[in-house]
This record gives C-alpha cells, structure tokens and sequence, in this order.
C-alpha cells in the first residue's frame, strides 16, 4: 500500500519556521510506522529522526502520530494511516524541536535528577526480596525513558512524568533507605500525583501502570 508520510520540517540553519513535507512510500500494513519514516529517509537522506534498536526498547524513535506521542518502531502502518493512508508526523510536544522530529531531551534528564535516580543503598538489606516486593516493581522497571508520557502529559511543576515513574518505582524498592521520603523529595501535590497514576497506563507505549 502507498501511504502519505506527512512530515514536519525544521532547520535551524536555513529555516525561520517548521513546515511540512509529504513524502510517498510504498510499505505493507503489518510493517511499522518507522519502516515507513526509514524508506522516506532514504529518498531525503537530510530527513532528521531519532532510532535505535526497532524493538521498543530505547525510546530513541518517540514522535507525535497524527496527534498523539508515541513509539514508531511499535506502530503498525495499518493501526494509523486510515483511509485516506496518510499519516502526520511531529516532533514530541513539550519538548523544543531541534531538527525536523528531533527534540532536546536535556530538560528531560534535569527532570530525572530531581528525584536522585538511583539507589541509595540500605546498609542493613539482607539482600533478599520477597515475591509481594518484586511484583510491585514490575510495572515500572520497564520503564524506557522514551519521553512519551511527558509529551503526552501536562504535570506542573519540575518532576514530570518519566521522572514521577522513576521515582515511584525507587520508592517501593525495599533495598532502597530513602523508601516514602522520596515522594517528598519529588514535592508533587497528592491530587496530582494521583491523576498521573490513574492516566499514566493510557500514555505509556509499556503500559506502565502508576
């Protein structure tokens, strides 16, 4: 099938404002929205977008598809060109372009700093963890830090999204000394906290639930 990659553009070095750029490719349905972006790169090699692993696992090709933030090596092309087989594609919102579908992605880590993620290791942990503790932790170790649920998320203040997901999942690890103290740290009002919790699963490309 023929689909529309409707793309947005932006060069710092040549542009004064994004515009878009459509680009005809030739793709099958069962294959992903970056197999698409991929064939639409190689006819425009100066097409600028992030991509790794293609397994959605490093986060690196998040975009906005037609509107909504989003993996592209986890897109099926049947899932989002409709009839009309066109598809728009736009940088991350909330995030500031850099080139074409690139954005910058250091407000992101500052975000992620704020909430010490790492951890901080109990002296008296008897290395052991029991089935209840590690289930709890199953949900946001697979965490990405692909940027989608901070794209897709408007959360006031200086920990956003991702961040949130780092630290929570901190939080409940019992090797960890800071425990509780560091939903402190991360100083979110509990009525937003518990509107991220409860809209986090419908945002997250894993599904990760609050």
């Amino acid at each position: 099938m023929d689909v529309v990659l409707n793309i947005n553009r932006f060069n710092p070095e040549v542009d004064r404002e994004p515009y878009f750029q459509k680009y005809m490719v030739a793709v099958k349905g069962h294959q992903t929205l970056l197999d698409a972006m991929l064939r639409a790169w190689r006819q425009d090699p100066g097409l600028s977008f992030r991509r790794s692993c293609r397994s959605a696992i490093c986060g690196s090709c998040a975009v906005c598809i037609n509107g909504v933030p989003g993996l592209a090596c986890q897109t099926l092309i049947r899932n989002v060109a409709g009839d009309s087989g066109r598809i728009t594609l736009e940088p991350l919102p909330r995030f500031r372009q850099v080139k074409d579908l690139v954005v910058d992605l250091e407000p992101f880590f500052e975000s992620l700093k704020a909430v010490v993620p790492w951890l901080v290791t109990r002296e008296d942990y008897s290395g052991n963890m029991d089935p209840e503790a590690s289930r709890k932790l199953e949900s946001p170790v697979t965490c990405i830090l692909c940027g989608v649920c901070d794209a897709a998320m408007d959360v006031p203040g200086k920990v956003k999204p991702a961040a949130l997901v780092k630290g929570l999942r901190m939080a409940l690890d019992p090797r960890d000394s800071l425990g509780a103290a560091r939903l402190r740290l991360m100083e979110v009002p509990p009525e937003v906290l518990k509107l991220f919790i409860r809209d986090l699963p419908d945002t997250c490309p894993k599904g990760i639930k609050g």
